[in-house]
């Protein structure tokens, strides 16, 4: 599945997820992303989920257009565009702002899933033959309770 992009994405069980625990865990992630402190101003704990491109101005409510927010920021920005508010900020730095940017575009996670050498893999391919099993040693599988070619 890879990341999540919308809190919809975690409803895969909804016997075991129900639609507010999953956009509480969806929320959650964001935060966590960003080590649980406000993606602006860095130094305060980060309450709310901030719409980088405001919901008024036609933004979606999509991963990449959500970062953590302190109260104080979010309320601050409004319904601003975020860069042009955030270079007014005294907190204001380029390093904060290529972070930001990167999140926007997603290109952690897009190099993530292209990187073939991420520990993220699940599973690896094993090229060397195996001396203890192979086809040779594998019964055929006919009779009453085999299975038979299609």
């Amino acid at each position: 599945m890879g990341i999540a992009e919308d809190w919809s994405d975690l409803m895969f069980d909804l016997s075991c997820l129900s639609k507010q625990v999953a956009k509480r865990r969806f929320k959650k992630s964001i935060k966590y992303g960003w080590g649980g402190l406000c993606a602006y101003c860095r130094c305060n704990r980060a309450t709310t989920v901030d719409h980088i491109k405001p919901k008024s101005k036609g933004g979606d409510s999509l991963r990449s257009n959500l970062l953590p927010a302190c109260i104080e920021c979010n309320h601050s920005k409004g319904s601003e565009p975020w860069l042009v508010w955030f270079k007014q900020q005294l907190f204001y730095n380029e390093t904060a702002q290529e972070l930001i940017e990167e999140w926007i575009s997603n290109k952690r996670f897009i190099e993530e899933e292209l990187d073939d050498k991420s520990p993220y893999h699940r599973t690896t391919l094993c090229t060397h033959k195996s001396t203890i099993r192979s086809h040779s040693n594998e019964q055929a599988c006919t009779g009453k309770n085999g299975l038979a070619a299609a």
